[in-house]
């Protein structure tokens, strides 16, 4: 994949964020669907989609075609992945863990 066709799908950090605040809020969560719902073996609905939940981890499926996974143990991770196959990784860090950057070493 060449550089402008990276630039031209680059996953957008506000979507990224209203997954994870959506994942983080599940507006409305209620056990049963409602009429225009996400139909299918779920756990739970929400306004924008539905989650079903496995041991150590919870899928989630949002309306527009989104899919995301939550992790819970042994640490957060989160992966997302847009209707159009791109996504983000999102996982808990270690404290030793060094970002990078100008950032001073902690």
């Amino acid at each position: 994949m060449n550089i402008e066709e990276r630039l031209r799908n680059r996953v957008d950090a506000n979507a990224v964020g209203k997954i994870l605040q959506t994942i983080a809020v599940t507006p409305n969560r209620r056990d049963r669907p409602r009429t225009g719902d996400l139909s299918g073996k779920f756990d739970f609905w929400f306004d924008g989609g539905a989650a079903r939940m496995i041991t150590g981890w919870t899928e989630f499926e949002f309306a527009d075609g989104t899919r995301a996974r939550l992790d819970e143990v042994p640490g957060l991770h989160v992966v997302i992945q847009f209707n159009n196959g791109y996504g983000a990784d999102i996982s808990q860090i270690d404290p030793e863990f060094d970002i990078g950057g100008s950032f001073p070493k902690r």
